[in-house]
């Protein structure tokens, strides 16, 4: 990769043992501008987080998770807080260490490296890491914590005391150590040997205030004034743990998952113990202890949180506390358009909803799985999110990054981890074609042929991993192999050995979809080699993957012949890659699936292939349906975004949580279940697609497809945004079963219409088409 700028500064750490687990560190040094400052960009990252602060103010954190070889690094013009004279660049950088963690996060050693790059009137100037800057390791927080769990990092102790103000100029560091130089900066032999500038914007941060008081606790204490912490409310709330052995606690309900850092002003005149308890439902956990100083105090903690449900308790304090200006600084991607969807069914609109606030939560400086567990960028969690920010936010930013990061992290032999963004051993073959499919996906919306040219070597040697797995037939074979996790869906029951049917179906679609992509690389005869491939993979799959009697495909081929389970998982699967017919997809629907044949569905992320499905083949009420009963059915136990996955069939009280969970993991107390998982979100991108008809996914081509069907609804509206500008639609169906149309688009796009409109009426007004008309009953 091209350099973007030229480094002279040095990867620096304090003087800590390699992998020392759970370290922060600070480093700090001083510089003198002796001229009229014009132009000031201070570059940096660290390995994990940095905050940087200027003269003591706070400018930024960062970076963006990445993997060590492809490291990110953030710019900020710093000229507003630099001044004649003496100024001082402090940064608190923090490592996780070499515990053992799941999939291999948080990898790699300690280390910051800043350069700051002025122009003044004398000249160019510089200021970088090396070894003349001071570094130390932070005493304000305790060493020696427990772990979250198995997926992320270490609790927080903070001893406020040990604050010295050590960020400002005047402080006197002469007692620091020298800074430890770890690496040149992009060395080869260096664990970051690249450095990449961020590729999307800084997170918005916006304060929040909790909505209610859930319940307050005296637990011997006395607690005054709890609602003057609300939205809204002004004032402090008073706290007495005074009485021996008292813990006065509030339990703040925030009425969604929120992701970010809670801040609080607090006033302990003898100091005292604040603690805080998170959770994405009552099942609270422990991660935050402040340890306070006499006098004013202003905490936060270091690491991002998320939960709906917070708990303050305090403790060991002879004298009140008094809180003030608590607050969540709430953190998401910073979309700039957002779509909208309503219909005369409520509950619709929930779901519609839900599922847009979900995405939302999970974008951050990628598309995460879920912001509290692990916070990793899986497949198949980032192609179904991108799906609705195509349709809700019209941006491409995030998802181009999230696949080009896992694209760096391709194994040697073409395959790609099944998540990211740190290198890592977990392979799944069918994640393997969902990154295909959605690297199609956004270059069927996007149009973004420098983005693909990228990607043209990445894909090659993807095909190439796939063709090696091809047994004599060509059928994806071995996919039960150790060390791999064949996943398909959460579901213990579908036969995963061997030659896994929905494994060969998805290779089948991800040729079709590489062999247009082969045009983009102008490579005539690479297109033509993946279409033969998928001709041949097409008559191996429906000849000896395909029970002729029943009619349907079994899970699996072993060398003993078809095994013996047939799911609606390998069957819709075989349908949406395109191995049915038209007439056995509809025999599938009608006979196997309405009727109920095979077990039930239970997993979020598998429920988009279904609902495409039923949409893709007419049975829209069937879709709605679902929709009304597996989603509704999560909003009836009072989600506020979308589970990881959930069994409609469970007792009504149930909702995930480590002990009564719905997934395989809900058994082990170091795996807490998700409850914000954005890969269940499909409802949000298909009301507006396949209900209101307006189909963008080939947006590229300059038109969108119009294609209404309202199926048991009577009214329905929304807007998509698009990079041209808002989609307007309303749709109303009048008593002879006729729907009036009300569209808007903007002048630069077309329109196909798959239905005929009769009584067209078209104007053009400022940049924006309008159209209205009727058409046939559209169910």
């Amino acid at each position: 990769m091209k350099l973007n700028r030229q480094w002279q500064a040095k990867w620096i750490w304090s003087d800590t043992p390699l992998n020392t687990p759970n370290v922060y560190s600070e480093a700090r040094t001083l510089f003198s501008i002796n001229s009229n400052l014009r132009t000031a960009s201070l570059h940096i990252s660290a390995n994990q987080e940095y905050r940087l602060y200027v003269n003591g103010s706070w400018v930024g954190s960062g970076p963006s998770p990445c993997d060590n070889a492809w490291q990110y690094y953030d710019s900020y013009d710093v000229a507003d807080l630099l001044h004649q004279g003496p100024n001082c660049i402090a940064i608190v950088a923090y490592n996780f260490g070499d515990n053992p963690i799941y999939n291999s996060q948080r990898q790699g050693p300690g280390g910051i490296i800043a350069q700051l790059d002025m122009r003044t009137d004398e000249g160019d100037a510089v200021v970088f890491t090396d070894e003349r800057w001071k570094c130390r390791r932070s005493a304000r927080w305790v060493h020696k914590v427990s772990r979250m769990h198995a997926w992320n990092g270490f609790k927080e102790i903070y001893l406020a005391e040990q604050e010295d103000g050590w960020e400002k100029v005047e402080y006197d560091d002469s007692d620091w150590s020298a800074a430890a130089i770890v690496a040149e900066a992009e060395a080869q032999d260096s664990p970051w040997p690249h450095l990449i500038p961020r590729e999307i914007p800084v997170l918005a941060r916006e304060d929040i205030k909790p909505l209610s008081v859930l319940r307050v606790e005296e637990n011997y204490g006395i607690v005054h004034g709890a609602a003057q912490l609300l939205k809204g409310a002004a004032g402090a709330m008073q706290m007495d743990a005074s009485v021996p052995g008292s813990m006065p606690a509030v339990v703040f309900d925030f009425a969604a998952e929120k992701v970010g850092y809670p801040m609080m002003d607090i006033v302990a005149p003898e100091g005292g113990v604040v603690q805080l308890c998170y959770g994405e439902s009552l099942d609270m956990v422990l991660l935050d202890t402040f340890v306070l100083k006499k006098g004013f105090n202003r905490v936060s903690p270091f690491g991002r949180r998320a939960f709906r449900y917070l708990k303050l308790s305090v403790q060991a304090a002879a004298s009140p506390l008094l809180i003030s200006d608590f607050r969540v600084q709430n953190l998401s991607y910073p979309f700039k358009q957002e779509g909208s969807f309503a219909c005369n069914d409520a509950l619709l609109n929930q779901i519609w909803d839900i599922g847009r606030y979900t995405t939302r939560v999970n974008s951050q400086d990628h598309l995460e799985d879920c912001p509290y567990r692990e916070q990793a960028l899986w497949v198949v969690d980032a192609v179904v999110m991108g799906k609705v920010i195509y349709q809700t936010f019209g941006d491409t930013a995030l998802l181009r990054k999230c696949l080009l990061q896992l694209a760096r992290i391709q194994n040697e032999d073409g395959s790609i981890p099944g998540t990211g963004p740190e290198r890592n051993y977990q392979l799944l073959p069918d994640f393997n074609a969902y990154w295909l499919l959605g690297v199609y996906d956004y270059w069927m919306y996007s149009g973004d042929k420098g983005f693909i040219l990228e990607l043209e070597a990445t894909i090659r040697k993807l095909i190439g991993w796939f063709r090696e797995q091809e047994d004599d037939d060509g059928l994806f074979a071995k996919a039960d192999r150790g060390g791999w996790w064949c996943f398909v869906d959460w579901a213990d029951y579908i036969d995963k050995r061997d030659r896994v049917t929905a494994v060969s179906c998805l290779y089948y679609k991800v040729l079709r979809s590489t062999a247009e992509l082969a045009n983009v690389f102008e490579d005539a005869a690479f297109s033509l080699e993946c279409g033969e491939l998928a001709e041949r993979l097409h008559i191996a799959v429906r000849s000896l993957l395909r029970d002729q009697e029943k009619g349907l495909y079994a899970d699996c081929l072993t060398d003993e012949g078809l095994s013996g389970s047939f799911t609606y998982q390998t069957n819709f699967i075989a349908l949406w890659s395109g191995m049915m017919t038209d007439d056995e997809a509809d025999d599938f629907i009608q006979n196997v699936f309405a009727a109920g044949q095979c077990p039930e569905l239970k997993g979020a992320f598998f429920y988009h292939i279904v609902l495409e499905s039923l949409f893709t083949r007419g049975y829209a009420n069937m879709a709605l349906n679902i929709m009304r009963n597996y989603w509704g059915g999560m909003v009836a136990r009072g989600a506020t975004t979308w589970w990881e996955t959930f069994d409609p069939s469970s007792s009504p009280c149930t909702i995930p949580s480590p002990y009564q969970g719905n997934t395989p993991s809900y058994l082990s107390d170091d795996t807490p279940v998700s409850l914000c998982h954005g890969w269940g979100a499909a409802p949000t991108y298909l009301l507006p697609s396949r209900i209101l008809g307006i189909d963008i996914s080939n947006l590229s081509s300059g038109e969108f497809v119009f294609n209404p069907v309202l199926g048991d609804l009577t009214w329905a509206k929304g807007i998509v945004p698009t990079p041209y500008g808002y989609i307007r639609v309303e749709l109303a169906k009048e008593s002879d079963g006729s729907v009036t149309i009300d569209m808007e688009y903007p002048e630069p796009l077309a329109v196909r219409f798959m239905v005929l409109m009769e009584q067209i009426e078209v104007n053009r007004s400022e940049g924006a088409v309008v159209a209205r008309g009727k058409i046939l009953d559209v169910t």
